[in-house]
């Protein structure tokens, strides 16, 4: 067994996907590369087109991996905050008295992000303790 099948077992579906990804990608490159520079910039859009698909998939395997902690948990806390705003303004002034004319422009961005996930016992371990009893 090679370091990239012990990977995917011990890291799961999502890791198998990245060093699948990563793989192909690599060779799709060095192929490209042995042509011209056209070919190189249609594998490298191509590539990015895919990076951008597994990121989706990677999210939504993550949510089902928190799904399923959240099924089986006794305890689930969770903490999310989410503000992403923007605002952004521009002007255009004009004096026709002194010929005098001034344009601007502003920005403001603000991100706040954060998840907390506490996940304390376990269904099945309930189970098992109060069948044990």
């Amino acid at each position: 067994m090679d370091w990239k099948e012990i990977a995917k077992i011990a890291g799961g579906p999502l890791v198998g996907i990245v060093i699948d990804n990563v793989q192909s990608s690599s060779n799709s490159m060095k192929e490209a590369s042995s042509k011209n520079i056209e070919a190189l910039r249609e594998e490298a859009l191509k590539q990015e087109i895919q990076m951008e698909f597994s990121k989706h998939q990677a999210r939504v395997a993550q949510e089902v991996a928190i799904a399923k902690r959240i099924t089986n948990a006794i305890e689930v806390e969770i903490e999310e905050y989410y503000d992403n705003s923007g605002k952004g303004n521009a002007g255009l002034n004009i004096n026709q008295e002194a010929q005098t004319a001034s344009i601007g422009l502003s920005a403001e961005n603000r991100k706040i992000s954060k998840r907390i996930y506490r996940f304390k016992g376990s269904v099945n371990e309930y189970e098992q303790i109060l069948e044990n009893e």
